[in-house]
């Protein structure tokens, strides 16, 4: 027997899947299961038979007399799919020649296993198909508690429908006798028939639940709930009403339980995790661990789960509550056991906490292979026993974590608050720490720090409360002292500058705290990124609602003031952020998509644009209205503020904006005012461009603010410039000016030792020229003209490049890969070079007699590519044809190849 037909043969090579009323996906191709111990699901065990025999009598229907064992295999490794191939079953049946009576090796026929499944499995579809095809079920059991619904081609019930829908759901309050039922709908009570209706999967306690989409009005209202809301079932009263908790309301929901649909969470193949506070499961715990990582196996027609765990032969059945989605592994993941994990449930290897490796294959439950270095062979691992490695490079902050006990090497002087920046990563793990307090990197593994939040130039800071001794000292400071960091050093120290101070304030990072950044008077509102979150007492005024800082607490929370919110209320500074303040003469108008202010329109319109002309403490805003009589009293959330350039600012024309007399885009002027249209602005502006008499009249959105230039400043021409609007006037390209003085329109005259005659230049033709002062972090090397440094050579030569690692008062301390304390030099006597980064191609340099570290395996015409470099200038480079470790040099010892290409620039 063959069938034919596209759906038939795309459903035997394995391609695609029905796309039925399920809306299900692209099916995956049929795979067998490929493990290092093969799990036996034998097609007859209870429980499983079920599912596994319909797969198995839908492919040897399918397959029976031209594919033989092949299609067994098949049929069992697609049985998963309880779901999938009950929609299958319907595709088949479709098909005219289909043999239903068809016998498996056990003599069962389709009918038979059909039989077996739970009723509210099998659909009208299903059950029209099977009836279309000759095959009728046994009559339906109903029992007290059932869950049913009424038949599609029900139109008029024998009893009437008594108050009930069509597609009411209601559960069986009595059983009259084998032809009559009493069921409970929302509506009240209902006489039906047996065939009148039908079983449906029933919504039970501590599911989850969401409005289904063709309801447009729930029965019992919205009470304050989204489409999108997912709620649990609290329980289910009596009169067959369903009581639905959301997050944040005070008590249960009611809702139609037709009306609600169980949310699916979980699709196959993802990772889960088992709740690690169950204690108890709908379907039992058996021998699985809670806190256990798995792999959705299949997701059965009620919605419950199978899970694929690595140490159980068969998947695991519970209920999509019992577990939590994680971040699953991926084949090339760094891993290391856990420090919670004192035995994995795999032996050691000789591995410890600290070995770390990559994921080299994960197989379908969720086992991981792992390549460690210098390990023969993959160890293999649960992954629940395993967490992923931060990818850490040279330049990131860290700290111990608290689950550390003891760092590999141990504690030193290093304490768990100490804060430093990587120096060195090792290819075995190891990583070197730059601590502002020591004099020599602090080793340790990569598994024994976490990131944390980089310091940064412009942060205010203090000591923390609880430090009564800063590693660095006091400097002649106090606990009180707030100061603005202005510099930070390669190691983490640090600069930091307090007012009425000359020096700087050297600070460790791990003794000090940002400060919220706020100040009393700021605009601020809840931040997006807190979803639906409740910052505090925020929603009590709306989250897109705006407030004024009213007080800084010193642990971090500010007091808030609104004009809708009676009294003051607390927030954590990370909760909300910064927005432009509301000023006395701003020009404003209303929000983008705004349905209506929150005291009405009042004469104003959408597009209504007017002045702020004073500025409440809460936030209150009044403003006055071009064409609207009175003051507008307004909410600033409903407002926003209208770009206007002031009197006297720099200009520039942006790309969209057209061409006008001899000025085009990126044309630089200065503005003169704005324009008016009888007493109303016309949002245009007036700017005055160099070589025009007339003033330019247009939009302010046809505008982008630029930097002022100053007298005293120096300029070049632009090298895109290849004739300037007034001529060269002698000078070139290479020719460097000072603005000597500006016009009102931006004109510029330039000063040059050249020229007997004063240069003038339009504004956007030129670029300033700013000479670099050397920056921590930069690679530098001594001067050719620098015969003997201030203080002295030592180990340094003029071929060595090192890494300014910090600067104070002219002086710089440098960090050279074959040194182990910094080299003291002058700024002056240095001079900027550019560093290698990783992925350039380089090779040795030439006339190198011997590498600092040696040759190793390789010679003059070695090539290779940069993998890392530390922050000492130290390089590792992976040459050509070599396996194992990358070597080490010094890049003195180095230059970068043309011969591969271009290299990247700096």
């Amino acid at each position: 027997m063959s069938l034919r037909g596209d759906a038939i043969r795309q459903a035997k090579l394995g391609q695609t899947k029905p796309s039925g009323p399920t809306g299900l996906e692209m099916r995956r191709p049929f795979l067998r299961k490929e493990t290092r111990k093969r799990k036996s699901y034998a097609i007859d065990r209870p429980f499983r038979s079920d599912f596994e025999s319909i797969g198995l009598s839908f492919f040897l229907i399918l397959f029976e007399g031209d594919e033989g064992d092949n299609a067994f295999h098949i049929a069992a490794d697609t049985a998963k799919m309880i779901r999938e191939n009950l929609e299958w079953l319907i595709v088949m049946l479709r098909n005219h020649d289909a043999a239903v009576v068809v016998r498996n090796h056990s003599g069962k026929t389709l009918r038979d296993f059909l039989e077996t499944l739970p009723r509210e499995w099998i659909s009208e579809d299903l059950m029209e198909a099977l009836t279309n095809r000759g095959v009728h079920l046994s009559p339906t059991v109903f029992e007290v508690g059932d869950w049913v619904k009424f038949r599609r081609r029900i139109t008029a019930p024998t009893y009437g429908w008594q108050g009930a829908r069509h597609k009411s759901v209601g559960f069986v309050q009595n059983v009259v006798d084998r032809d009559n039922l009493i069921v409970s709908f929302c509506s009240g009570d209902a006489h039906v028939l047996v065939n009148e209706v039908v079983k449906v999967i029933p919504l039970d306690r501590g599911q989850h639940v969401k409005l289904r989409a063709d309801v447009n009005e729930p029965r019992f209202g919205w009470r304050g709930q989204s489409r999108d809301s997912i709620g649990t079932v609290l329980c289910v009263d009596d009169d067959g009403i369903l009581r639905v908790g959301f997050p944040g309301a005070s008590r249960g929901w009611k809702a139609d339980p037709a009306e609600m649909e169980r949310v699916e969470e979980f699709k196959v193949g993802d990772w889960v995790r088992i709740r690690p506070t169950l204690t108890t499961a709908i379907h039992g715990l058996g021998s699985v661990t809670p806190g256990s990582i798995g792999i959705v196996y299949c997701i059965r027609p009620d919605s419950s789960l199978l899970l694929d765990l690595s140490y159980l032969p068969n998947p695991w059945h519970c209920e999509p509550e019992e577990v939590e989605p994680v971040t699953p592994f991926r084949i090339g993941d760094r891993v290391c056991v856990k420090r919670s994990v004192a035995e994995p449930r795999y032996a050691w290897g000789g591995e410890t906490h600290h070995s770390v490796g990559r994921i080299s294959e994960i197989e379908t439950d969720g086992l991981l292979m792992i390549d460690i270095p210098n390990r023969p062979i993959p160890w293999q691992a649960d992954p629940s026993d395993m967490e992923k490695v931060e990818e850490f490079k040279v330049g990131d902050w860290v700290r111990i974590k608290a689950s550390v006990s003891s760092p590999k090497y141990g504690w030193d002087d290093i304490t768990r608050n100490s804060i430093g920046i990587i120096h060195s990563l090792e290819d075995d793990g190891d990583i070197g720490i730059a601590f502002c307090f020591r004099s020599k990197p602090f080793c340790c593994s990569v598994t024994d720090v976490e990131k944390v939040p980089p310091f940064e130039v412009g942060h205010e800071v203090h000591v923390i409360p609880s430090v009564s001794h800063p590693r660095l000292g006091w400097s002649n400071e106090t606990p009180a002292t707030v100061g603005k960091i202005v510099r930070i050093d390669m190691d983490g120290a640090l600069n930091v500058r307090v007012a009425g101070r000359h020096s700087l304030w050297k600070l460790s990072p791990g003794d000090a705290e940002k400060l919220s950044g706020f100040e009393v008077g700021d605009w601020v509102r809840s931040k997006p990124s807190l979803g639906t979150r409740p910052s505090y007492d925020w929603n009590t005024i709306g989250k897109e609602n705006l407030a004024v800082v009213h007080s800084i607490q010193d642990t971090g929370y500010l007091e808030l003031a609104c004009r809708f919110r009676k009294g003051k209320w607390s927030t954590h500074f990370s909760d909300i952020e910064k927005v432009p303040s509301y000023k006395v003469g701003q020009h404003v108008r209303f929000r983008a998509g705004l349905v209506e202010p929150r005291w009405g329109w009042r004469g104003t319109q959408p597009d209504s644009r007017g002045v702020i002309t004073s500025v409440h403490a809460d936030g209150e805003v009044r403003v006055a209205f071009f064409g609207v009589p009175g003051i507008w009293r307004g909410d600033p959330a409903d407002l926003e503020i209208e770009p206007v350039f002031e009197v006297g600012e720099w200009v520039q024309l942006r790309v969209n904006a057209s061409s006008w007399k001899s000025i085009g885009p990126g044309s630089v002027g200065v503005v003169q005012g704005i324009g008016y249209e009888g007493d109303d602005w016309d949002v245009s502006t007036v700017v005055a461009f160099c070589g025009e008499q007339e003033r330019w009249v247009g939009l302010t959105s046809h505008l982008e603010k630029v930097d002022r230039l100053v007298v005293g400043q120096n300029v070049t021409v632009k090298l895109t410039v290849k004739q300037p609007r007034f001529g060269w006037s002698g000078h070139s390209h290479k020719s460097i000016g000072t603005i000597a003085a500006i016009d009102a329109d931006g004109k510029l005259r330039i000063y040059t030792p050249v020229g007997s005659k004063t240069w003038m230049l339009d504004p956007s033709e030129v670029v300033l020229v700013k000479e670099q002062e050397l920056c921590i972090g930069d690679w530098v090397r001594v001067k050719p003209s620098v015969s003997i440094p201030t203080h002295h050579w030592g180990e340094v030569t003029h071929s060595s490049i090192g890494v300014v690692h910090r600067m104070e008062n002219g002086d710089l301390w440098v960090a050279f890969c074959f040194m182990e304390r910094l080299w003291l030099c002058k700024a002056c006597e240095m001079e900027r070079v550019r560093p290698f980064k990783v992925s350039d191609k380089v090779r040795i340099r030439e006339g190198l007699v011997t590498p600092r570290w040696g040759w190793g395996m390789e010679t003059h015409t070695s090539k290779g590519q940069v993998v890392g470099v530390d922050a000492n200038g130290k390089v590792r480079i992976k040459f050509q044809w070599r396996e194992g470790r990358p070597w080490i040099g010094d890049p003195a010892d180095i230059v970068l190849d043309d011969s591969f290409g271009i290299n990247s620039t700096s």
